[in-house]
């Protein structure tokens, strides 16, 4: 299934790879992201509403949810994975791929039907369009080397088949408290992908915010949200021809 036989990794994949893996274990160690990541209001919210939001917008493209194939990148332990089921994907045709071979095991013993796949998305095992959906929720942000965020991207054309989709959820602000973290523009997504149509809507209300307001009331979450200077991130969708 490599699509690199024989190609060793660069010295840059592989220091990223190590970066990337330490700011894991420096969030699992850490007690305040335990506390904003763990199921509050907020992050309740917001995880709802991203998937609300990505249904919505599965619903403007051609794609056939029983048949599609799909890959998530940057799959953790298959949350992704479950909600393109919940989604009316066939759990069958999901694959997620991720660096941290712990969080796939998690993934594996809760959900023991998910193919999930260790692995980097700079050089992905699968062959030339494989996917008909290719997904990534801040994986690209966690990447700080913007050759290897391009590589990616390089990556995802090719196992995008013809009428294939990549959908992207990602930071469009700097986030001052993540030093591991690096906004994705819209820019980087066209120039990766010349010639192909590409919708962006800004989404998510800025979540330092939406920690003070979601335990008093969601209906002040949804007020955030409508406030277009106050979104956060960019749900973006490119079509290939």
């Amino acid at each position: 299934m490599d699509s690199h036989p024989g190609l060793p990794t660069s010295r840059d994949e592989q220091a990223e790879r190590e970066r990337i893996l330490r700011s894991h274990q420096d969030y699992e160690s850490s007690s305040y992201y335990r506390r904003i990541w763990k199921n509050n209001p907020a992050s309740m919210f917001i995880l709802r509403r991203r998937w609300d939001l990505i249904d919505e917008v599965l619903r403007d493209t051609p794609i056939d949810r029983s048949r599609a194939r799909v890959l998530d990148l940057g799959a953790g332990a298959g949350e992704g994975c479950i909600e393109f089921s919940r989604l009316g994907f066939d759990p069958g045709r999901i694959v997620g791929l991720d660096l941290n071979g712990a969080y796939l095991r998690r993934g594996r013993e809760a959900h023991p039907w998910m193919l999930l796949v260790e692995g980097s998305a700079t050089r992905l095992p699968f062959p030339d369009g494989a996917f008909d959906l290719v997904f990534q929720s801040t994986m690209l942000s966690s990447m700080l080397d913007e050759t290897l965020r391009a590589r990616v991207l390089s990556e995802t054309r090719r196992a995008l088949a013809p009428g294939g989709i990549f959908m992207s959820y990602d930071m469009r602000y700097p986030n001052p408290a993540n030093r591991y973290t690096r906004p994705l523009r819209l820019p980087s997504i066209r120039k990766a992908f010349p010639g192909w149509r590409i919708d962006a809507r800004s989404v998510t209300a800025i979540p330092h915010l939406l920690r003070l307001v979601a335990p008093l009331s969601s209906t002040a979450c949804h007020v955030l949200e409508a406030i277009p200077f106050l979104r956060s991130h960019l749900l973006m969708v490119a079509r290939k021809a």
